[in-house]
């Protein structure tokens, strides 16, 4: 009689999972010549096997207890909802292989992971041993109904049991995988082409009441990210490791785009201002995602810091990007300065008439203008990363027009200058000007303070330098030729260096000077080694061009053809090593060539 029994039950729990998908494949029949036929079967599969699934739990609690222990009616149940949903999905998917997943849409193969979640949360949960049987002895079929039955078919074989939902568990874990790479690839190519779409279009602008510089770039990305993740965190558990990789996938394609896409839109001051605040505004959007979706999943630990790593890489990329936006602002500043009073620095009218240092009171002025600017386009914190390229900025533009004098300045035997007292007080009387400036912002922006003696030492060492060659102090030239050294941390350089400014006040004394910087060789570079990150330094993609010495004078000096009192060999030796540190004279003297 039991026998008896324990087989009629098993056997109308499977008609019940039967009759549930035959009434789905009879609707889907009548619509078989409607173009969504296949989408809405799809749907109508899951859906019916989600509330198969669902019964579980409703058999485990309500009906199992109406029964003797030993009927294991929760097993019976399970077995019979594992056999037919597996059958149904598989179907749909093309076989246990997945051949049709790539005909899914993104939704349905989001629906499929989000299902099989579901379904081995469910049945690992009702059997708990079900979840360390990764790999059962015993083979099943899909197509056959499992034999669960002892040898008298009066009690169920346990072992027979959960070896089937074993099998079926860790069979739908395959096309949860094969699922789930398929949902990630499409997921990289959405994520690809709507970011080519957003960078490859042409921004919004927009300026707020308060006169701050934006565009449309921000609320573009994230707004269209923020779909995408809203309907992919819609489908799936709140703890679903699926989500966390489709989330890590977009944010890292983000970031990638970002790094690719960040000069584009550095074209003049406006908009480094504007693209300053946008990058701003995308770190605190990203942050803000981030945190929602933290606070309404339930991810694993390791799955929290793989999150964490990926979404703090894009927004320090973001961030990053804000500043070197800002700092890029001296490009545009110091291009009109060029033209405008670049060209006359150091030359006879500035030395005989310009007794009131007019060129560095108008290098001065432009510089404010500039700077309420920077005030008015862009938020304050990043108005004094400006300010800070602004300063060093004018400190090589400075020794870059005088530099270059020396390069113009043919003669051996007389100095550059008419009068070299006179150009020396022009010079510190524009060095003061100019130090004046900006410490006068100090009071409104502390942090230059630390970065105006470090910077304003270059004038002044080069200053002294000259003095001393000119014999107008007294100081000892190989003290300000350390000095020299610790700054550019290049022997090549600070001779160049060194012999240009004595070329430009007692050019009979080049060649001595040459030798006695030769002599200091070995000091020199025990006291500032070249850097061997320098090389790092200068090619990563936050570093901003023109604001060192070292860079202006490796430019100047690898087209430079004025001879020197040393062999040409001598300066070919150094000129190789600067073009294996500095990527931009590199490809200056290969232009040359």
């Amino acid at each position: 009689m039991r026998a008896a029994a324990l087989e009629q039950l098993y056997q109308d729990f499977e008609l019940r999972g039967v009759d549930m998908f035959r009434g789905v494949h009879e609707h889907a029949a009548d619509l078989a010549e409607e173009e969504d036929a296949a989408n809405t079967q799809f749907t109508a599969v899951l859906k019916a096997a989600t509330e198969l699934v669902t019964e579980i739990d409703i058999v485990k609690h309500q009906m199992s207890p109406c029964f003797a222990p030993h009927w294991h009616v929760e097993a019976l149940w399970s077995s019979c909802v594992a056999h037919v949903c597996s059958n149904h999905i598989v179907q749909q998917i093309g076989g246990p292989d997945g051949q049709n997943l790539p005909d899914l849409s993104i939704t349905q193969l989001l629906e499929l992971v989000a299902w099989v979640e579901y379904f081995r949360e469910t049945i690992e949960e009702t059997f708990p041993e079900v979840a360390s049987m990764r790999n059962t002895k015993k083979t099943y079929f899909v197509e056959e109904r499992p034999e669960l039955f002892a040898g008298d078919k009066r009690t169920v074989n346990m072992k027979n049991a959960t070896d089937s939902l074993a099998w079926v568990n860790n069979m739908l874990w395959e096309v949860h995988r094969l699922a789930q790479e398929e949902f990630l690839v499409r997921t990289r190519s959405q994520t690809d082409e709507w970011l080519d779409k957003v960078y490859g279009s042409e921004t919004v602008k927009n300026q707020s009441s308060e006169g701050k510089l934006t565009t449309s770039l921000c609320e573009d990305i994230f707004s269209f990210s923020s779909v995408q993740l809203r309907t992919i965190r819609e489908r799936l558990s709140k703890k679903s490791d699926a989500l966390i990789l489709a989330v890590c996938i977009i944010l890292s394609h983000m970031r990638s785009k970002q790094v690719h896409a960040r000069d584009n839109f550095l074209q003049d001051l406006e908009t480094c201002c504007a693209a300053s605040n946008d990058f701003t505004r995308m770190s605190e959007k990203c942050e803000d995602m981030i945190s929602e979706m933290m606070s309404q999943c339930e991810f694993s630990e390791d799955m929290i810091a793989t999150l964490e790593a990926s979404s703090n890489e894009l927004m320090g990329v973001y961030s990053s990007d804000a500043v070197y936006s800002a700092r890029s602002v001296h490009i545009y500043v110091f291009d009109p300065i060029e033209e405008e009073i670049g060209i006359r620095l150091f030359e006879e009218d500035w030395e005989e008439q310009m007794v009131d240092n007019d060129l560095a009171i108008s290098l001065v002025r432009t510089l404010e203008d500039f700077h309420e600017d920077l005030e008015h386009y862009m938020d304050d914190f990043m108005v004094a990363k400006g300010v800070m390229s602004l300063m060093s900025a004018t400190i090589i533009f400075y020794a870059k027009c005088l530099l270059q004098r020396a390069e113009k300045h043919r003669n051996n035997k007389r100095p550059y200058f008419g009068d070299v007292k006179v150009a020396l007080d022009r010079m510190t009387g524009d060095i003061k000007v100019m130090r004046d400036y900006f410490e006068g912002l100090v009071p409104k922006m502390p942090s230059l303070k630390k970065n105006i003696e470090k910077d304003f030492e270059i004038l002044a060492t080069i200053h002294e330098l000259m003095s001393v060659a000119a014999g107008f102090s007294v100081s000892d030239a190989e003290d300000f030729i350390l000095v020299l050294q610790k700054r550019v941390r290049d022997v090549g350089i600070t001779k160049h260096i060194v012999g240009d400014l004595w070329h430009l006040v007692a050019p009979t004394e080049e060649r001595y000077v040459w030798e006695l910087v030769e002599s200091m060789e070995e000091q020199l570079v025990a006291i500032a080694p070249e850097d061997p990150s320098l090389a790092l330094e200068v090619n990563d993609r936050s570093y901003v061009k023109g604001l060192r010495l070292d860079e202006m004078a490796v430019k100047l000096y690898v087209k430079s053809r004025r001879n020197r009192p040393i062999k040409a060999t001598a300066v070919e030796s150094i000129v190789k090593n600067w073009s294996t540190t500095w990527s931009a004279g590199a490809e200056e003297l290969n232009d040359e060539e």
